[in-house]
């Protein structure tokens, strides 16, 4: 009888399905984040009682042969099999930012964690060396320990992001403008005004560069000291995010059904049509420029060359409720957040296929709070080295 009614399920399909799967998904993950991970055989017949809905909602996912591999590893309800309990290591070197109402953390490739402060929001300087931190309207710098070493004030600050490799310069969003700020948190200027709530991104290597888009869809790229206009595009569907390749050569515009790679003088490359019904909730590029980590609904993993002229997507991994990618410094992992689990998904993307998780993670990074929130990611960052930021 249960096969059965298991096997009615994967079969049927019906007008305004994905609507429906996702209005399901939104209550179900609510009420997971609400609850205490449960324990014992109870917490095991309470994630086998999703079953039913998940695989409604992971129905029609087409797994590539590495994906395939993976999956093995997914349980039937929510998250992966056999995942540690607690973060006791990172897979490869570097430091992970994450951020969120429990304050922003660090957690080190010794499995090591830090809190550095309540800040909601954050993002790495490029050698790791300080952090921009903010909340509401005020914007700060601080360093591994936490400690504030530069402040202002300004309204609904948001999406603030350093320039590389120097962190010379941060650029942030304040009202509606983008604003610009020196490293050392002087001569913060504004840059331009009637700006969408996207984070802008400056070009490696190239002072100061920075692209934005407006809030009529168009993505500009202009000099961060001067204001001279260097290029812009059209305006059209609106960019949810913006994505320079290492050598600031290529500009990854992410839209919501259709990504575009610019050359630096902004002229089309190459582009990439999502999946039918499909649209991007996040995405990461690997440290080469070369791979595209996209996450799609939610609901799968998947990674797309950036340098084909006609590049295919490949599934990592499926699952509801995904959130967040980040690479690995030396582009061998992605770092996947899975709230709905309460997990971090390490994937390994070069060689052989290979996963694993972590479980527990709004317990780790909550601080103590009676209310726990699962963080977002803000970075895989490169171990500290080197001068400037």
């Amino acid at each position: 009888m249960r096969t059965r009614a298991k096997q009615r399920l994967r079969e049927f399909r019906a007008p305004g399905e994905t609507a429906a799967e996702q209005r399901a998904w939104d209550v179900v993950r609510s009420a997971y984040l609400e609850r205490e991970p449960a324990r014992g055989r109870t917490g095991i017949r309470a994630r086998f009682a999703l079953a039913p809905i998940l695989a409604v909602l992971g129905a029609g996912l087409l797994l590539s042969p590495a994906g395939a591999t993976v999956a093995k590893l997914i349980t039937k309800a929510l998250g992966v099999r056999h995942a540690a309990p607690m973060l006791s290591s990172l897979p490869s070197p570097g430091r992970v930012l994450l951020s969120g109402p429990g304050g922003t953390w660090t957690a080190a490739a010794d499995g090591s964690t830090r809190h550095l402060g309540a800040w909601p929001q954050a993002s790495w300087s490029p050698h790791a060396l300080f952090v921009a931190v903010w909340t509401g309207d005020r914007l700060a710098a601080v360093d591994p320990h936490g400690n504030v070493r530069w402040a202002i004030a300004r309204p609904r600050i948001s999406d603030a992001t350093w320039f590389s490799p120097s962190g010379y310069r941060v650029a942030y969003l304040s009202s509606g403008s983008v604003r610009v700020i020196a490293g050392d948190g002087t001569g913060d200027h504004l840059l331009a005004r009637d700006v969408a709530s996207v984070a802008p991104a400056w070009r490696p290597g190239h002072p100061y560069q920075l692209a934005y888009v407006t809030d009529r869809g168009s993505v500009v790229v202009r000099d961060g000291d001067t204001g001279q206009a260097l290029f812009s595009t059209a305006p059209g569907s609106r960019p949810r995010q913006l994505l320079w390749s290492s050598d600031g050569s290529r500009l990854v515009v992410i839209g919501a059904h259709l990504v575009r790679t610019y050359a630096a003088g902004g002229r089309p490359r190459a582009w990439l049509s999502l999946p039918r019904g499909e649209s991007a909730t996040d995405a990461a590029l690997s440290p080469d420029g070369d791979t595209l980590a996209l996450v799609l609904d939610q609901r799968q993993v998947v990674v797309a060359s950036t340098t084909s002229d006609a590049p295919r997507i490949r599934q990592l991994l499926p699952g509801a409720g995904l959130r967040d990618v980040s690479w690995s410094p030396d582009g061998r992992w992605l770092l996947v957040s899975w709230p709905a689990a309460n997990q971090w998904v390490f994937l390994r993307v070069t060689g052989s296929p290979h996963m694993t998780a972590v479980s527990r993670i709004a317990q780790q990074f909550s601080n103590g709070g009676s209310r726990r929130s699962f963080p977002q990611l803000e970075g895989w960052c490169c171990t500290a080295q080197g001068s400037g930021g």
